[in-house]
């Protein structure tokens, strides 16, 4: 199945995701509401019988008695890789991976909580992220940008840190490009150089400065 077949059938399969969660809303609402501490997310298992597609249907919210928010993963197995994926068409289509190797450092060099599966470090991630500033990234962010090219020239500012990631995309004639980002790592800003650090901050700002224009 190639790159496009994938992102098709995630969106075809939208209108049956929507349905569940619109079923799942209550429980979830009242879910979050009797902790008796704020709680970003709660989440739920869903497999579509005709596809035999897993899902991960999650609900969060930004802020203590904020609206409750939602949204879908899919946990996609190639071989004994698993890997967590998350689609949009915002701006273009586009599927992010999240690797195993990514939500593994995420959870050791933020959380912190080893108990956690990795369905539950990716929806903390993402509903504790849910605006990802992309960034340029040079040799002075990634000191392997060069060997990896023009697949890492762009990283993702998150609220919680870092996450580097290798991206392409797949043109098929008659359909729109579709983009593919895996994340690979994660980084705290405390735990990257202070040269690391400086070097994210310039490219926000060259970015804000091409905004501002």
């Amino acid at each position: 199945m190639n790159l496009h077949e994938v992102y098709d059938t995630l969106m075809g399969e939208m209108p049956k995701l929507d349905w569940k969660r619109d079923a799942l809303l209550p429980k979830a609402t009242k879910e979050m509401n009797r902790r008796l501490r704020f709680q970003h997310f709660t989440m739920y298992d869903y497999r579509i019988p005709s596809s035999n597609n897993q899902y991960i249907i999650y609900f969060y919210r930004e802020q203590p008695f904020g609206p409750v928010l939602s949204d879908y993963l899919c946990v996609l197995f190639d071989g004994a890789k698993r890997f967590i994926i998350k689609w949009t068409d915002w701006r273009k289509p586009a599927i992010h991976v999240f690797t195993s190797h990514f939500l593994q450092r995420y959870k050791e060099r933020f959380l912190k909580q080893p108990e956690l599966t990795a369905n539950e470090v990716a929806v903390r991630f993402l509903a504790r992220n849910t605006k990802l500033q992309p960034v340029a990234i040079d040799e002075r962010i990634n000191k392997h940008a060069a060997k990896y090219g023009e697949f890492a020239g762009e990283g993702f500012l998150a609220n919680d840190g870092f996450c580097f990631k290798l991206s392409g995309q797949e043109r098929q004639e008659g359909k729109a490009p579709v983009g593919i980002s895996f994340f690979t790592t994660f980084m705290p800003l405390s735990d990257m150089s202070r040269s690391q650090q400086e070097a994210i901050i310039e490219e926000c700002m060259k970015d804000l400065s091409a905004l501002s224009e």
